[in-house]
């Protein structure tokens, strides 16, 4: 199958999905990384500080690509598409401190774009045939943006939605997590199942780690061990949320092992 994973920024998919990612490429699958908002400021641990202003986003820009480029080195096969938007703080021209409590904008010039992108994919001589989106968490208005832009396509395609690292860590994710469930059920009139998708590698947490340090001008360290640590919770899986069409298709296609409600273990209060 191709499957397509879309990632709000650079290592939203890389931080999430590592374990998930490596798992569809040894099942013989083709993997795209749609990654939406690769324009940005951002990178708090790096030595942005000494660029001139007029050189910080080309530069920050390019240190993050590179970033990803390390990524792509670790899971051979995988693709890589950038569709080179402004992320939130250059395209809603506000401070990054807030861009998690923005309300996502319907007229944001943004979801046209992520909409044209995905229906080039669709279209494409190998067509996109599962899509996985970003659940939400931690309301980064990119990341609602980025998801609530792909929704109608999640309505004809085997889809999951992944639980955004380091935000699924945080205090108070539960709610996000209820809440939208209750959007999708809403939305789309179908209610989304927990699954489990573990990687190949032996000593999982060690390879998120490694992963996670890929991305060094975002996390510290200490972040980075927080991001690896979180599949011991699933016994060293990641855990999405799936329509009926990727149920129907995960057995046949490997792409994931369901799981109860009951069977998860608690996310944070």
């Amino acid at each position: 199958m191709n499957i397509l994973v879309l990632s709000p920024h650079r290592d939203d998919a890389a931080f999430s999905l590592s374990l998930s990612i490596a798992h569809w490429l040894s099942a013989g699958h083709r993997v795209t990384l749609l990654n939406v908002f690769t324009r940005s400021l951002y990178a708090p641990y790096s030595d942005a500080d000494f660029v001139h202003d007029n050189d910080r986003l080309s530069y920050i820009s390019a240190m993050r690509r590179k970033e990803d480029e390390s990524f792509l080195k670790r899971l051979p096969g995988l693709t890589m598409v950038d569709l080179n938007l402004k992320d939130a703080p250059i395209r809603l021209r506000c401070d990054a401190s807030i861009v998690c409590d923005m309300d996502a904008d319907p007229a944001d010039t943004a979801i046209p774009k992520i909409q044209k992108a995905l229906t080039t994919q669709a279209a494409a001589p190998r067509p996109m045939q599962a899509l996985v989106l970003p659940l939400g968490l931690g309301h980064h208005v990119d990341h609602r943006v980025a998801r609530d832009a792909a929704l109608t396509f999640s309505t004809t395609l085997p889809t999951a939605f992944y639980e955004e690292l380091p935000y699924a860590t945080r205090e108070g994710v539960r709610v996000d997590l209820s809440r939208f469930r209750e959007d999708v059920n809403t939305r789309l009139h179908e209610p989304l199942h927990p699954v489990l998708v573990h990687g190949t590698n032996t000593h999982p947490t060690d390879f998120k780690l490694r992963i996670a340090h890929l991305y060094a001008s975002q996390i510290d360290d200490d972040l980075a061990h927080t991001i690896a640590n979180f599949s011991h919770r699933y016994q060293g899986a990641e855990r999405l949320w799936a329509n009926e069409q990727w149920l129907a298709k995960a057995v046949d296609n490997k792409l994931s092992t369901s799981q109860r409600d009951q069977e998860a273990k608690p996310l944070p209060s």
